[in-house]
């Protein structure tokens, strides 16, 4: 990088600090920028400083109390949002890794698929029968709502045993997934009282809204604020005497 780039870099920066200065300290280049005026620039410039300084300290406490009520409210919803989802995962399992299949029928850890037919596990029974005289096997599904289902294996393609097993793996699949459910009926119980509790904690976020309106309150009422800004106008009336400017 030049010098000569440098020396414009800096030229520029000075020209804005000069133009910065004039317009501050309105009234021409002497009223901005020579000593006789100082006392006067200083008063203006304290005058000033003292309302930014009320203003800076009660944006920086209302924006921390916002902050603390928006971080209340994130926690309140998170927590809400958490239960609710382990809620919808137990109330509506999914039909988990597929695990054996004969014919129509397709075994999944949670349910069976029957034709394309989902039957859940929990509460079916099964039952085997076998026609010995035309060699089929025929497996009974019966729902908790005691619907029924069929499925026929001819032995030629499905042999006896091979079907008794399988039926013997549906009742012993049925079986786990009940005590499943059990469990699941447990758990679903224990976070429909945990969304209830949730639901009900606000006292948090109640508390942090209540002190950003106590700061808001505070704030709107200070005395501190009207006094500085009245002095300030003292000071720029002052300085618009001296200089015939008022400043901004």
């Amino acid at each position: 990088m030049s010098a000569i780039w440098w020396l414009v870099v800096v030229v520029a920066l000075g020209v804005g600090w000069v133009g910065w200065r004039l317009a501050q300290f309105p009234g021409g280049w002497a009223y901005a920028f020579h000593e006789q005026y100082r006392a006067d620039r200083e008063a203006l410039d304290g005058a000033r400083g003292a309302v930014r300084q009320l203003k800076g300290t009660a944006r920086r406490e209302l924006r921390q109390a916002q902050t603390a009520v928006t971080r209340a409210e994130k926690a309140y919803r998170s927590r809400i949002s958490r239960v609710e989802a382990e809620l919808q995962q137990l109330r509506t399992p999914n039909r988990g890794d597929h695990v054996d299949q004969l014919g129509q029928i397709v075994l999944h850890e949670h349910a069976l698929l029957v034709a394309d037919d989902e039957v859940p596990l929990a509460g079916l029974q099964v039952r085997f029968d076998l026609a010995r005289s035309t060699h089929v096997s025929y497996v009974y599904l019966t729902q908790p709502d005691g619907r029924e289902r069929l499925e026929r294996f001819a032995g030629d393609e499905f042999p006896e045993d091979t079907v008794r097993q399988f039926s013997v793996r549906l009742q012993n699949a049925a079986v786990a997934a009940n005590q499943l459910q059990a469990l699941r009926c447990a758990d679903i119980h224990k976070l429909e009282a945990e969304l209830r509790e949730a639901q009900e904690a606000t006292e948090p976020v109640e508390t942090a809204r209540e002190l950003l309106e106590e700061m808001r309150a505070r704030h709107g009422s200070d005395p501190q604020l009207p006094k500085a800004r009245a002095a300030l106008d003292d000071a720029c009336d002052v300085w618009q005497e001296l200089t015939g400017r008022r400043p901004l």
